[in-house]
């Protein structure tokens, strides 16, 4: 946290005023940028005086890049997409340190980013946000972006409301598209041969921003000028269906195409920001949906418990982890091993994501009261065998899926939680009753998504010593056999050094002891420790298996899962 006297500081010294530091403060917070480049877009103070005050509240040494006329080689010591993601630019080397110019200097995941991908020791010094984005223009530069006229062009998009929608074909020739229809078209293509799952159209003051998310981090890919701002967003609204006379209320939509004959659908949604709209488009190809349970990460011990809770007659299953953790995709792999003829499986979601053959799944639609409670109440009418619920937000969702758990059905659904243990606290504050939640609940799973080594450039990390594997939970006898690795970086992985991502799981069946100490009213640590002690791996141990057997990082293990207090030593 910054404190009281840096607003001070600034007041005093600059023309800001409190207001314009609120200001300041709220976006910082609302667009995840540092409080320095806030000010800087607020245009309110002098750039070299503000930079000056950072300068001395960091106690960091300040460069103007403009200055600077930074070696080729240098450059290339830090990869695109790391310099643009972090927003940091190399500027010398003095043996293993690497002098690099960032606007946040306390940024510690890019010093260590760096470190670990690098292989340098990052010293960061401050520069003006503003010259470090045209800084990474200068020495990476942009993707190519077509020239365009500003105006809105025609759609060319056919879009039916029909149940069997006509999908456009989607190519990258562009021949006869106009400028700002082949941009659109080459991201989708850009997006889907990048194996990302959301984009990002963002508009800021004096330019946009376009984001793919790959493997759970966001990678700048181009900035367009400002002119393109208005066809661009259009252009995306037509295709989605969208309003585009409509630009001060959030809208959702869909686009449905073929991209290289894969059909390809995008959730679209629209949000009014201070500089235009943002358009966040969210990839759902089913050709990716795994739903072969054993591919999912599982450890053998824990998928074969995972099978024997949800293979159960009746009873509730819990897949819980924060947002884009996997939990839907869990969901769905569990969905298709339940999927036979003789099965009825109802489904509400909120949204539908894929369609399964076999499965009758519905849309919930709160504007018209359709919500989770009110499906489930109709779905014990429909003689389910197999009830999942997108997730469970109240009472009245937890009360009628635990009521359908004890009266014969398999229940199966999501939560919000860190840990397995720390849902049943959960539910228990929501105002589930205990013995209600004992008889019906049978495991619950929590899980994160760890970035995998790429195979291609995998080598052993020399940072790891024994000491670091003894204090993360491997065993004294074992460290001194485990190897630790990092992806170098190369043309197959991007130079990211990692590919794709893995799911690292904590599988807690509900035994007798867990429900005792339920029934006392343990907390959530208590009952994580007696799980621990009955034979549950955590998802720190997870990760530190997965990590042992070469498949991810120690980064990631650090990154990805808290510490286990009390675990036991992992032995993978």
């Amino acid at each position: 946290m910054l404190t009281d006297n840096l607003q001070e500081i600034l007041i005093n010294e600059t023309s800001l005023t409190e207001e314009d530091f609120k200001q300041a403060s709220a976006d910082s917070r609302s667009s995840n940028i540092s409080l320095m480049h806030a000010i800087e877009k607020l245009n309110k103070a002098d750039g070299a005086k503000v930079l000056d005050i950072f300068s001395r509240y960091y106690h960091v040494t300040k460069v103007n890049l403009n200055e600077q006329d930074i070696d080729e080689e240098i450059v290339k010591l830090v990869p695109k997409n790391i310099a643009q993601q972090y927003r940091v630019i190399p500027i010398e080397r003095v043996g293993n340190n690497l002098i690099v110019a960032t606007g946040n200097p306390r940024n510690l995941e890019a010093m260590d980013t760096i470190r670990f991908k690098c292989g340098y020791l990052a010293k960061p010094i401050l520069a003006s946000e503003t010259k470090i984005t045209e800084a990474l223009g200068k020495y990476y530069g942009k993707m190519d972006l077509p020239k365009f006229e500003s105006k809105v062009p025609d759609s060319g998009f056919t879009r039916t409301t029909s149940t069997t929608s006509v999908r456009k074909i989607i190519t990258g020739d562009g021949r006869e598209d106009g400028p700002i229809i082949k941009l659109v078209n080459d991201i989708l293509i850009k997006c889907l041969k990048s194996r990302a799952s959301d984009i990002h159209f963002e508009a800021y003051e004096d330019h946009m921003r376009i984001r793919l998310r790959i493997d759970g981090a966001l990678v700048e890919i181009a900035r367009p000028p400002l002119t393109m701002k208005a066809p661009l967003i259009s252009r995306i609204k037509i295709m989605a269906g969208l309003n585009i006379a409509e630009s001060r209320l959030p809208q959702d939509g869909a686009i449905n195409i073929s991209i290289e004959d894969k059909p390809i659908d995008f959730r679209v949604n629209s949000l009014p920001t201070v500089y235009g709209e943002k358009i966040v488009m969210r990839i759902l190809d089913k050709s990716n949906l795994q739903v072969d349970m054993t591919q999912l990460g599982f450890e053998e011990d824990q998928l074969k418990l995972f099978k024997n809770a949800i293979l159960s007659p009746f009873g509730m299953v819990l897949v819980t982890g924060p947002t884009g953790s996997g939990k839907t995709t869990t969901l769905y792999s569990a969905l298709q091993e339940l999927n036979r003829e003789d099965t009825n499986i109802m489904t509400a979601e909120d949204p539908v994501e894929y369609n399964l053959t076999g499965v009758n799944q519905v849309q919930m639609k709160s504007e018209i009261g359709l919500n989770f409670a009110e499906s489930l109440r109709a779905f014990l009418r429909q003689d389910p065998d197999v009830i999942m619920v997108g997730e469970i937000r109240d009472l009245e969702t937890a009360e009628i899926g635990i009521k359908a758990a004890l009266t014969g059905h398999m229940v199966l659904s999501t939560l919000h939680t860190n840990s397995a243990a720390d849902t049943v606290s959960r539910l228990l504050n929501m105002g589930v009753a205990p013995f209600n939640l004992v008889a019906a609940l049978n495991c619950v799973t929590a899980q994160r998504l760890v970035r995998k080594i790429c195979t291609y450039c995998r080598q052993e990390d020399p940072s790891v010593s024994q000491e670091v594997l003894k204090e993360l939970g491997i065993s004294p006898a074992y460290a001194s056999k485990v190897k630790a690795y990092i992806g170098k970086g190369c043309a197959q992985c991007a130079q990211a050094g990692t590919k794709g991502r893995i799911a690292v799981h904590e599988v807690m069946v509900m035994n007798e002891e867990i429900k005792k100490s339920i029934l006392r009213g343990d907390p959530s640590s208590e009952i994580k420790k007696i799980a621990m002690r009955t034979g549950m791996k955590t998802l720190r141990q997870s990760a530190l298996t997965k990590m042992v057997q070469g498949i991810t990082t120690i980064k990631e293990v650090l990154k990805t899962t808290a510490a286990d207090h009390d675990s036991v030593k992992v032995v993978a």
